[in-house]
């Protein structure tokens, strides 16, 4: 974990060391089945591609998909200006379920910005369209007709002792009769967690989805940290400068507060519809947190330790997640074990992970990757189901 050590006063002059990640830009392309895509343009930020920057299909047309070091304004539908990213200050840790380092079930950016002689620090939390997305209505895109592509068991449906989860031992995930704008609304919520330089946790709290808003030209958005489904767990709500998600900037800074019912039309490909050209049909939150609430320490992290969607688009709505590398999609780039992917460390021939065996809820674990099921965490050295704090 990098710190960032503010000095000066608010607004005044910075001193970071960390690395700026790679900008994967252009109007995102992919399925539904949530693989990492690169955009039309690719672009490393290091020699060796090891950081690279991964992007969501879904983000439409606004510039919403690029980077967090793109100075876009996500208060605004695509407007820049507001935000002055600060150089070498961005860093992005991918999100996995249950040791899976393949496809990541969410992203976290993280950058210093200055807006308005302030210093602040911006977190970006993007969910894979394949757990959960902005579709919903007769236009809902995989949620309906039985299994999808990536399910996980969860505990209840799981197979006999000493026998490995199959794909067809899955049940139907919640959401397999469909996904409605109500379920979006005051359900919904991502849980951050904010430490300082020395590591000490300062800021823990929730970020409310949507709910409804009469302040708000479509009767509805994001009540950050102070309503809805959004509370603080630690720290003072101050520090929360502003709190805002993709939904309640498709709705109102994007001028498309009619869609209430049915989300605009697109394919498993989340094609911009012509009507609706800057829709972002992924689920993000985006945070802004005051640099002076970390004191002389600094910035030092933020982090997730779960995903939650109610319903999502696999068995469970919650799944625990441990954070890695992002692979990159650049194609020039070095595999990460070396020219021919392998690690150099180890034998070419040998499986490393021939003969291991999962843990059932209810079995010995030694950490979380050793549970079977996604929605399972190792505690008290068993694995048990995950509880959302309240």
């Amino acid at each position: 974990m990098r710190s960032f050590a503010f000095t000066g006063s608010v607004g005044g002059g910075l001193l970071f060391l960390s690395v700026v990640g790679a900008a994967c830009t252009g109007p995102s392309t992919g399925t539904a089945g949530g693989g990492v895509v690169a955009g039309e343009e690719c672009v490393s930020s290091d020699e060796g591609g090891s950081t690279p920057a991964p992007t969501f299909p879904g983000s439409g047309l606004s510039g919403a998909g690029d980077p967090i070091t793109s100075a876009l304004d996500p208060l605004s539908c695509g407007g820049r200006g507001r935000f002055t990213p600060v150089e070498e200050t961005a860093e992005i840790d991918c999100y996995y379920a249950n040791g899976d380092q393949t496809t990541p079930m969410a992203f976290v950016e993280r950058v210093v910005e200055i807006a308005e002689g302030e210093e602040l620090v911006h977190v970006r939390l993007t969910l894979n369209p394949a757990f959960v997305d902005n579709t919903y209505g007769e236009t809902a895109i995989g949620w309906g007709g039985g299994e999808q592509l990536g399910d996980a068991p969860k505990p209840g449906d799981a197979p006999k002792p000493g026998d490995a989860p199959k794909p067809g031992d899955a049940p139907k995930p919640k959401g397999h009769k469909g996904h409605t704008f109500k379920d979006l609304v005051g359900s919904d919520k991502a849980q951050f967690q904010i430490t300082d330089g020395t590591g000490a946790l300062v800021l823990d709290f929730f970020v409310d989805y949507l709910s409804a808003d009469e302040a708000k030209p479509s009767g509805y958005g994001s009540l950050g940290v102070l309503g809805g489904e959004g509370k603080m767990l630690l720290g003072d709500a101050s520090a929360i400068v502003a709190a805002t998600t993709s939904l309640d900037r498709d709705l109102n800074a994007c001028g498309y507060g009619g869609y209430t019912v049915d989300s605009p039309a697109t394919d498993e490909n989340y094609t911009p519809n012509a009507e609706s050209p800057d829709w972002d049909y992924r689920v993000v939150y985006d945070v802004w947190l005051s640099a002076s609430a970390f004191g002389a320490a600094g910035f030092g992290d933020a982090t997730i330790s779960y995903v939650h969607a109610s319903p999502s688009k696999y068995p469970s709505d919650t799944l625990t997640v441990t954070p890695g590398p992002c692979q990159s999609t650049c194609e020039d780039d070095d595999p990460p074990g070396g020219d021919e992917g392998e690690d150099p460390g180890e034998d070419p021939g040998e499986d490393p992970g021939e003969g291991e065996t999962c843990s059932e809820s209810g079995a010995e674990c030694a950490a979380n990757s050793d549970c079977c099921w996604a929605s399972d965490v190792c505690s008290n050295g068993v694995c048990q189901p995950f509880d959302i704090p309240r």
